[in-house]
Order: structure tokens, then sequence, then C-alpha cells
């Protein structure tokens, strides 16, 4: 599946499992690639303003931050009503569970969306092949430069991709720093406003 001059192809021939080795998975990747083989090609037509729209806005949700506010959103709506509508718990455990799953996804989010923005700015900054400041280039690989200019397109995969690399970096100790303790916070404030008394990192002994 490609985009090219407003044209969004989709040509099932062209997808291969390549070679194997087992002659088990050989047989089953023949299967899949015949399933594959009789879907027909497509080609979905779309007028000049319209193609514009959808590459603008494949272009912003490919990006590291919105790409984690899509999974934060998605996770914030599905979640939560997991843990409430499990009924094989009591009500206050689901309650709890609930508030910690919302804390969770919240401060994971919110740091998430801080840490990638932040790396895919600095990866921009260091990636603008018209740049005429010192670190302008830093990132980009040598010989790319040219190949760049002529792909604009991969140029925003690549500093995509490294954005994600160096966040992931990065969320190691915003996990710990950060993220655990946002999380406690925040889900000893919801089960205070659910009406639950926790007392926080409260340790129960047997005696």
């Amino acid at each position: 599946m490609y985009i090219q001059n407003n044209q969004y192809n989709i040509n099932s021939n062209n997808i291969s499992f390549g070679k194997n080795n087992n002659n088990w998975k050989r047989y089953i990747d023949r299967v899949k690639q015949s399933i594959l083989d009789t879907l027909p090609n497509a080609e979905i037509n779309f007028n000049k303003n319209t193609f514009d729209k959808l590459s603008s806005i494949d272009k912003r949700i490919s990006r590291p931050a919105e790409n984690r506010a899509i999974m934060g959103i998605t996770a914030l709506a599905t979640q939560p009503l997991i843990d409430t509508y499990n009924h094989k718990v009591d009500e206050e455990t689901r309650t709890i569970s609930r508030n910690r799953t919302i804390a969770k996804i919240l401060s994971g989010t919110l740091v998430g969306i801080a840490v990638r923005g932040s790396s895919y700015n600095i990866v921009k900054n260091m990636t603008q092949i018209e740049g005429g400041k010192k670190y302008s280039k830093s990132l980009i690989p040598r010989g790319m430069i040219e190949h760049y200019k002529k792909y604009p397109r991969k140029l925003e995969n690549y500093r995509s991709a490294t954005a994600t690399a160096l966040a992931i970096l990065a969320m190691c100790i915003t996990n710990f720093v950060i993220d655990a303790p946002l999380t406690v916070y925040l889900t000893n404030k919801f089960n205070q406003k659910s009406g639950l008394d926790i007392v926080k990192n409260k340790e129960v002994k047997d005696e």
C-alpha cells in the first residue's frame, strides 16, 4: 500500500512472505500468499485538496507526541471500563483498580507526550538539511542529505523513529522519577473522591 500522485494504491500481489527453510512454515506462507493473491488490486483516487489533507493528517499523527496521545485516549476510553465491570471481584476492589488504571494512563500519557514531544523537537532541530547552525545536521547520517532532499517524507519518518528511540531512553528514567510518584498521587486523589479511605504505603503485617 502506498500513496502516490493523489492515489492510494493497494497492491496485494506485491506482498510477499519471502523464503523459509522450515517445511511447515513454508506451507503456511504459501497459503497466506495464495489468499493475498486472490485479493484484487485497488486504486482510490482523491482530489488534490483531500489528498493534501490526508497527507497532512498522516504526517501529524505519525509524530511521537501525537501518536502517544492517541494511544492514551484509546486506553482511557477502554481499560477503565474493563476494571469497572469486572464482577469477579468486589466493588471496592473494582473501584481501586479502576482509579489506579486511570491514574496510570493519565500519568503515562502526560509524561509520554512531554518526553516524546521534546525528543522530536530536539531531533528536528538537529536534522535541518538547509540549516546553517553548528548542529543543524548532526543527526543526519552521512551521505543521506541529498537522499532526504529528494524524499522529504523519508526524512520525516527518520525523525519520528529517531525521536521515539531517544524518548524510550529518556523514559527509562522518567518512569521511575515522574510516572510512578504521579500515578500514586493521582490514585490516592481518585480514591478519596470515590469515598475510599486508603492509607498511602500502608503495610499490614501478620502477628
